[in-house]
């Protein structure tokens, strides 16, 4: 039996344990979450999975030693393969030395670049401890990532590689045509941190919220924006360095998100400096409005276009995967949590079933084999067409 540790029952952290109850039929589910109400409400879901699914409460200090922590000794007396990290991005770097110690392999759904290179530290101790730790392994970074890892794998010279990835509302509403997919901080981290990228076969810093261009889908979503944001390139930069011209990440929106949130910045409407009279910064003062008035819960889509251009066999080329996804009416889990959480998912199943045998701190982008991480996204009906342009 292989046994799995979740941490944060969120929108991504249930459907994390979803897929794993509904794939990996030798299994076993622990959950953690700090709200009690949440952890009632996901053991009567999970109700036909009770024998391999339980909650417990989550308590995490960043402040903790790791002498003795209880959950470390959670995890080894549950001889728990993988844990996922599906909880504030903050405790990755935490998280990823907890799991070493506790003879764990560990992933997470990244977002934030100085954390991971954090968490790159510690590939020696993970290496000896023989546990595999794989950092940003969401959406984008991740899923876009390894698909794009892959492809540029294809070519014998690279020219360029965009990623564009965008989690937009059907129906979109109020000004800023947005609903809240996942963290409203983890939003705001993307748009206030640098993109990296490479340009003229350089790894530069670009500032979030620029290079602004438009691009077009097919019906209903058409005309749409796309800019830099930070955390989408992940590793392949560094992966990519002296291979490649022209490497970068855009996030799509529909028209005239980016404004908006340039004003903000702009403005210092998102700084994280405490406003002494009131002992608050105007960026939680935004973050809490925008949690609650965004809409939520609505059908949503997520879009995913990578393009690639080099040569194959001496001639030049240019491929495309493009991806449609839409909220699943069936299961009921929306199109960010589907191709958010389902690929950690599966990264971690392939490491529990030892499929993925590398051991330390390593990029998925490296690690996952191109024609099973395929076969699994198309069991759950996340299909990406390849177009050669």
């Amino acid at each position: 039996m292989n046994n799995y540790a979740v941490l944060g029952l969120g929108m991504m952290g249930e459907a994390i344990c979803f897929d794993i109850l509904s794939h990996d039929p030798d299994s076993m589910v622990f959950g953690f979450e700090l709200n009690h109400s949440r952890r009632e409400y996901l053991e009567e879901k999970f109700l036909t999975y009770s024998a391999r699914f339980s909650t417990s409460e989550l308590n995490l200090d960043l402040f903790d030693s790791l002498e003795n922590h209880e959950l470390i000794d959670f995890i080894r007396d549950n001889e728990i393969k993988v844990v996922y990290g599906a909880i504030d991005y903050k405790f990755n770097e935490y998280l990823t030395r907890l799991c070493i110690k506790a003879g764990s392999s560990f992933l997470d759904l990244g977002g934030n670049p100085d954390i991971v290179e954090s968490q790159y530290l510690h590939h020696s101790e993970a290496e000896v401890n023989k546990v595999t730790i794989v950092p940003d392994c969401g959406l984008a970074p991740g899923l876009a990532n390894i698909i794009a890892a892959h492809g540029m794998d294809k070519f014998e010279t690279l020219d360029s590689c965009t990623i564009r990835v965008g989690g937009l509302p059907q129906n979109p509403k109020t000004i800023l045509k947005y609903q809240q997919v996942f963290s409203i901080r983890g939003l705001t981290n993307e748009y206030l941190e640098d993109a990296i990228v490479i340009e003229d076969g350089e790894i530069k810093t670009i500032p979030s919220l620029t290079q602004l261009e438009e691009l077009e889908f097919k019906e209903p979503f058409g005309k749409l924006e796309a800019f830099q944001t930070a955390g989408g390139t992940s590793s392949l930069p560094r992966l990519f360095k002296g291979k490649i011209r022209e490497l970068n990440y855009k996030t799509i929106r529909y028209p005239g998100h980016c404004q908006f949130f340039q004003f903000l910045k702009n403005y210092e409407l998102l700084s994280s400096d405490k406003i002494q009279k009131f002992n608050i910064s105007p960026r939680e003062i935004v973050e809490h409005q925008l949690e609650k008035n965004l809409p939520k819960g609505e059908p949503d889509a997520v879009l995913v276009r990578i393009e690639i251009t080099g040569t194959i066999s001496g001639k030049q080329k240019k491929h495309r995967y493009e991806l449609i996804d839409r909220l699943d009416l069936i299961s009921g889990y929306t199109a960010m949590a589907r191709t958010t959480a389902y690929p950690i998912s599966i990264i971690g199943i392939m490491i529990a079933q030892n499929k993925i045998m590398d051991k330390g701190v390593v990029p998925g982008e490296v690690i996952v084999p191109e024609l099973e991480f395929t076969q699994e996204l198309l069991k759950r009906n996340i299909t990406f067409e390849f177009i050669e342009l």
